[in-house]
């Protein structure tokens, strides 16, 4: 017990949607660990929850939201209070309010915190466990692939909400969009950007009935999460699409005029045009850039694309000897992702 020590040189933030008897035991405990400074932010829950924020209520400071937000929303109220309020302090714990993350393990973060005071701390759990549900599995499986492609970050625990965040850190985190679980993702993203690194400590996984007060809607909160990949995706095969369809178009046009050259142009033309409106798209829609020198950095990057498509699938066949299409299949789905971050990273860096 460290209730004799004064844990105070971070603020503790707790967001909480529809939370049950989980929320109190666990601000308690926190309370008795010796955590001085604690926020919880009731995230326009139902009235049936007032209890429970009544109850909270009498050991710590409840910030309000009128109507659910998002828990993205409920952390940069938080964090918004603590810049305001606590100028002075190393940063901010991020806790879950549903019981995942035991007091022992705030502990060992506020510890990791005054050791790597610039670091952004993350609490890992172990996926590897068959008594770990499913959709966890497998939804941190995803997001661990994804933020290596997508940001090059090879991390344990994607998901984890439980974060010692610095102070300067924090206050730039406001301007991070994303006000659902998708900030979270964000805030990982834009640790490069900002020059944060980032240090991972192991935690107990523990996960209460399967995980049902979880309010992590898979498939909504999946598509905000990697919508930028599928914006991009979205974006290639509407090209694709468009530039059979300007092929057609102009094989159709020019036909009476080049009867031995009208598939070349048609082709080249068809994948310019397709070309032009894949780089507006990705600049403007996808990831929503202002970079300059952008256009002739995409159109190096398409002409290298396509001779590493060609290069590839020549030396493959050559050794396999069978399979061209498929071979075609998985050079070109290789080629897709590392443009997206190529793309992602360089050519439209924001």
């Amino acid at each position: 017990m460290h209730s004799v020590e004064r844990l105070d040189d971070y603020v503790i933030l707790i967001p909480a949607y529809n939370p049950d008897q989980a929320l109190v035991t666990l601000v308690r405990e926190l309370k008795e660990e010796g955590f001085v400074h604690l926020f919880v932010v009731n995230d326009g829950s139902a009235e049936t929850s007032r209890p429970i924020f009544d109850e909270v209520g009498k050991w710590v400071t409840v910030l309000e939201h009128t109507r659910n937000q998002g828990k993205g929303a409920a952390l940069k109220t938080g964090i918004r209070h603590v810049v305001q309020h606590f100028p002075r302090t190393n940063g901010v714990i991020t806790v879950d309010a549903d019981g995942q993350h035991l007091p022992a393990d705030v502990l060992k973060l506020y510890e990791e915190g005054i050791r790597w005071p610039h670091h952004l701390i993350m609490g890992c759990r172990d996926f590897s466990g068959s008594d770990i549900p499913f959709r966890s599995r497998f939804g941190n499986q995803m997001t661990r692939g994804v933020m290596l492609l997508g940001s090059g970050l090879r991390l344990k625990d994607t998901q984890t909400g439980l974060r010692a965040i610095p102070l300067r850190y924090a206050e730039q985190l406001l301007d991070v969009p994303g006000n659902r679980y998708e900030f979270e993702m964000n805030m990982l993203t834009f640790t490069k950007r900002l020059q944060v690194p980032i240090h991972q400590t192991p935690i107990q996984t523990v996960y209460v009935a399967e995980n049902a007060s979880s309010h992590f809607r898979p498939v909504i909160d999946s598509i905000l999460i990697y919508r930028m990949f599928l914006a991009y995706s979205l974006s290639s095969v509407a090209s694709f699409l468009l530039d059979i369809g300007f092929y057609a178009l102009f094989v159709y046009l020019l036909n009476p005029w080049f009867e031995t050259t009208h598939v070349l142009i048609a082709t080249v033309v068809a994948r310019i045009l397709s070309s032009l409106f894949n780089y507006f798209v990705n600049r403007k829609i996808v990831f929503h850039s202002k970079a300059k020198r952008a256009m002739p950095k995409y159109f190096g990057l398409v002409g290298l694309q396509m001779a590493l498509s060609a290069g590839l699938v020549y030396a493959l066949f050559y050794v396999i000897r069978d399979g061209e299409v498929w071979i075609k299949v998985f050079v070109d789905s290789f080629l897709f992702v590392v443009s997206y971050y190529v793309q992602k990273k360089w050519i439209f860096k924001r």
